[in-house]
């Protein structure tokens, strides 16, 4: 697969994405059905945050992420715990569509690069990118099924 298709992909997955957040409101967005340890806003900003991370992190390429970003969306967080202000859904919304374009800017051209840290079996930025989009569609299924279960609530 060619760097042009891989963000290709990134682009795609993103539109869908954000299509499964249009005409969701902040209350909507920060409801928490029982069965479930996250929101829709906390899936948003993980998504977001962890692109970031794993491509600076385990890439070893200079993505900024806002810092309160990673005090509220790395694994392990979780909404019930969170103190003080937390980004707006238009905030989010920002964040994820500026996303790929900013990461396209960031890796053209090193999509073959090896990683700075080898993630289990990924060892170059491309694949890291890739499995990126594999996580981000777990996460629009757990967004989807809060979706549904939120509206079986009301």
């Amino acid at each position: 697969m060619n760097e042009e298709m891989i963000f290709q992909q990134v682009n795609l997955i993103r539109q869908n994405t954000l299509k499964e957040i249009e005409h969701l409101s902040e209350e909507q967005a920060d409801q928490r059905p029982e069965i479930f340890p996250n929101t829709i806003r906390w899936n948003l900003g993980h998504i977001y945050t962890v692109q970031n991370v794993m491509l600076s992190h385990f890439g070893g390429k200079n993505i900024d992420t806002p810092s309160r970003y990673l005090e509220l969306f790395v694994p392990g967080t979780r909404p019930d715990e969170w103190q003080g202000e937390v980004p707006s859904l238009d905030e989010l919304k920002q964040h994820l569509e500026e996303q790929p374009t900013k990461l396209k800017e960031a890796l053209i051209g090193e999509m073959d690069e090896k990683a700075a840290k080898p993630f289990q079996s990924l060892s170059t930025v491309g694949e890291i990118l890739n499995f990126t989009t594999y996580h981000e569609g777990l996460h629009v299924g757990t967004i989807k099924a809060l979706k549904k279960a939120n509206s079986l609530g009301k």
